[in-house]
């Protein structure tokens, strides 16, 4: 798989690659065998037994210049540092121990290097110091403990063989850990300046697609923008991976080009790329830079223009919202600024959703409970007899498509039952009232498919497995509630490069949403 990747790299980089893996690949070969007995020189300048410490210095060499060959394959310019300085400390080396093949290699191998060190170009991050001290101490710690443990069984031959194979994999993980930890991908800083966030708000109003561009625009993501600055994606990046909250926000025409641009900037950082939660209609485009999609689940979306509860189909809508309002719960909708009376209230209501189990607050694809940000949003809530709070949502509207969401939906431990579903409704009404189209639940996730919507074995073999998993994640159950009031679902995908970077994203979406940015 190694060599068969190589096509992708210009002929110097691949050449140097193949150099490195075949000097690393040399070195462990030439541990494995039996060298020459050392000369008297070399007995006078080492206290120690010569054979075996060399031995030991080899397999670090060979260890560390096998893992580094992947990341020449990667153009890293840490890499061409490290594999020229390993070169130099090799050819030195093997001359001193009378292994001439190695060290002719070496010497290929710095050459190669040289000639092609104009192509590295990929940053990488701070090694993790403290890790590789750690690891080397405890090598280190394991070869005293052998050298000691050798000359107390120096007469016991069989047991003193015993003690190799353990010895020489430690030292093997110790290399192979320390010579990752010096190739990290580089390391993530959001740089977004004010008037950058000014002009995504723009382009936001003028472009927007999905009711994820409010998000986009938060300020714990980073802004990225086109070449010509008329599209841009907002992202975060996690376990050196670069996720992208739905899709790039601009002109059709701008599309393919920001997400090349965007591509070529994670590949100088070594990171790996995904976009979470895209829209069908830019499939096309990502298919043809290489990408495979992944179905994640629907967005449940409500046709307001059609909505009305005098419906037969509707009567439960009817009877429930007669039977709250009997018993004194009153609808209210509230227009921004918040007041701090109401968010104070708010906040009341959210603490005790909290409190329950299985809740906590979330973000990047989604708001959490924070003044100044619900202060600028519509709150729809209802409340009791006494005018307390009992439930709440607060919702955001975009202008160009007419549509409204509901982001942070709460209520209280002792509201009635039915409560979320009476703000639901009350919703609706007014949002058709004031001239929206339509209203977005969020996504149904891992919902399965509609009979007439074509997908892969391995978007199907996915969707089963998790909807397996109902006994931790309510996922039939999600779609079931959100199906009482949806008109239509609508697709959402999360597009990715190579199969292995699903379960990393897995784990950086984890991260990413339980952030906190207080």
């Amino acid at each position: 798989m190694f060599a068969a990747r190589l096509g992708s790299r210009s002929a110097p980089v691949s050449a140097a690659a193949l150099a490195t893996f075949g000097s690393g690949l040399l070195n462990l070969l030439s541990a494995a065998r039996r060298g020459l007995p050392p000369s008297a020189m070399l007995r006078s300048i080492f206290p120690l037994e010569f054979v075996p410490l060399s031995r030991i210095l080899t397999v670090l060499l060979g260890v560390a210049l096998l893992v580094a060959s992947i990341n020449v394959y990667k153009r890293k310019r840490r890499a061409l540092e490290i594999v020229a300085g390993l070169s130099a400390i090799s050819i030195a080396f093997h001359v001193v121990k009378g292994g001439y093949e190695e060290a002719i290699c070496s010497v290929v191998l710095l050459c190669v290097l040289l000639a092609s060190r104009d192509e590295y170009d990929v940053r990488s991050g701070a090694p993790d110091w403290r890790g590789a001290a750690t690891v080397l101490g405890c090598a280190a710690a394991v070869v005293a403990g052998y050298w000691e443990t050798r000359a107390a069984l120096l007469h016991s031959a069989p047991k003193l063989a015993a003690l190799g194979q353990p010895l020489q994999l430690t030292i093997g993980a110790a290399a192979i850990y320390t010579t990752f930890s010096a190739f990290r991908p580089a390391a993530y800083r959001m740089r977004t300046l004010p008037e950058q966030r000014a002009a995504a708000l723009r382009l936001t109003r003028e472009h927007g697609q999905s009711a994820l561009d409010f998000f986009k625009v938060w300020p714990e993501k980073s802004i990225f923008f086109g070449p010509t600055r008329s599209a841009f994606l907002a992202y975060r990046v996690s376990t050196g991976m670069a996720v992208v909250l739905g899709d790039p926000v601009g002109r059709d025409i701008d599309i393919e080009r920001i997400v090349r641009s965007f591509v070529a900037e994670c590949n100088r950082n070594d990171w790996a790329i995904a976009f979470y939660q895209t829209l069908p209609c830019f499939l096309s485009t990502y298919r043809q830079l290489g990408f495979s999609r992944l179905k994640i689940g629907d967005d449940a979306i409500v046709d307001l223009d059609g909505f009305a509860i005098d419906h037969p189909e509707r009567k439960w809508m009817r009877t429930l919202v007669r039977k709250l309002e009997a018993a004194g719960v009153r609808y209210e909708h509230i227009e921004p600024p918040i007041s701090d009376a109401v968010l104070d209230a708010m906040h009341g209501v959210s603490n005790e959703w909290l409190q329950r189990p299985g809740r906590r607050e979330r973000q990047f694809a989604l708001g959490y409970f924070e003044r100044n940000y619900l202060r600028t949003t519509a709150v729809e809530a209802a409340f009791d007899r006494e005018g307390r709070m009992l439930a709440f949502v607060n919702t955001l509207v975009s202008e160009r498509r007419l549509e409204a969401t509901g982001d942070l939906m709460r209520r209280s431990t002792d509201a009635p039952n039915g409560i979320m579903d009476y703000v639901f409704i009350k919703t609706f009404l007014r949002s058709r009232e004031q001239g929206l189209h339509r209203f977005s639940l969020g996504m149904a996730p891992m919902a399965g498919f509609s009979p007439s919507e074509h997908a892969s074995p391995e978007e199907r073999a996915v969707h089963a497995f998790f909807q397996q998993l109902g006994f931790l994640f309510s996922y039939r159950g999600l779609k079931a509630y959100k199906s009482k009031f949806a008109t239509s679902w609508e697709p959402r995908f999360v597009v990715y490069r190579h199969v292995l970077d699903l379960p990393r994203l897995a784990v950086a979406l984890v991260k990413l949403s339980e952030m906190r940015t207080r």
